[in-house]
């Protein structure tokens, strides 16, 4: 899939913290999260995973993720049953839509990474990568989602 630089604007997120594997752990987060969004009868918009551990660098067992989904600007989190209210930044992100169907979601940030590592036009700024899932591929298999890094732009050279 092809590469593209976005602007993207906060979004305030309900977030259900999860550590160890991101195999695993993801996984369980959005099953405390999902049951939260069914007793509080929240639209269903926008559902992501914000990263906050590279895996090639953190121990799996270290491994910090929160899946997430958005809510209203003005949104007040009174029960937070092990959830937490935060913003996810705005600004330019670098976003690669991919479909995947063989749940190796590995690959596809490889992919990603692989592109935008050798752009000559932007870095990774190291502020938020996060997967937004465009379909719920939990029954099905398949998955189609957006993955997006913060990215700066590199300098030009003088």
């Amino acid at each position: 899939m092809a590469l593209s630089i976005v602007e993207r604007p906060a979004k305030k997120l309900v977030s259900y913290r999860v550590v160890g594997p991101y195999q695993q752990s993801i996984h369980s987060g959005f099953q405390q999260l999902t049951k939260w969004v069914a007793r509080h009868h929240q639209p269903r918009t926008e559902w992501l995973t914000w990263f906050h551990d590279n895996p090639d660098t953190t121990p799996a067992e270290a491994l910090r993720a929160d899946p997430s989904v958005c809510v209203a600007d003005n949104f007040i989190l009174d029960e937070a049953e092990g959830l937490s209210l935060q913003t996810l930044p705005g600004g330019t992100y670098a976003a690669y839509h991919t479909t995947i169907a063989d749940g190796d979601f590995e690959k596809a940030w490889r992919d990603f990474y692989a592109q935008l590592l050798t752009s000559a036009h932007y870095r990774p700024d190291g502020k938020a990568c996060f997967e937004h899932y465009l379909s719920d591929g939990s029954k099905s298999g398949i998955w189609e989602v957006v993955l997006y890094q913060s990215v700066e732009k590199i300098p030009a050279i003088r």
